[in-house]
């Protein structure tokens, strides 16, 4: 399977949209961060400021229910999740 340097994501959230209000944004954020964990095999995850006010941009217990990131590598083991912005 060839290098996964450059990636581009739509992570579902709605199980975690439909779940308790309290704290959903953190939990979303680790939702984020296990399947980059799982689908990557990274040990470190930094996620991007800009992703996170996305997310929040309704209040931090009414998140979106999908969003789409790009994955990018920094090192050996550790990844960027930055919000994709459609270009149209």
């Amino acid at each position: 399977m060839k290098e996964k340097d450059n990636f581009e994501m739509v992570i579902n959230l709605r199980r975690i949209a439909t779940g308790k209000r309290t704290n959903r944004l953190g939990r979303a954020l680790k939702e984020i961060r296990s399947k980059i964990i799982r689908h990557f095999g990274a040990d470190r995850v930094v996620i991007d400021p800009l992703v996170v006010k996305s997310l929040s941009s309704n209040g931090y217990d009414k998140i979106r229910s999908r969003i789409r990131v790009v994955v990018s590598k920094l090192d050996e083991k550790t990844y960027l999740v930055k919000l994709a912005i459609k270009s149209e």
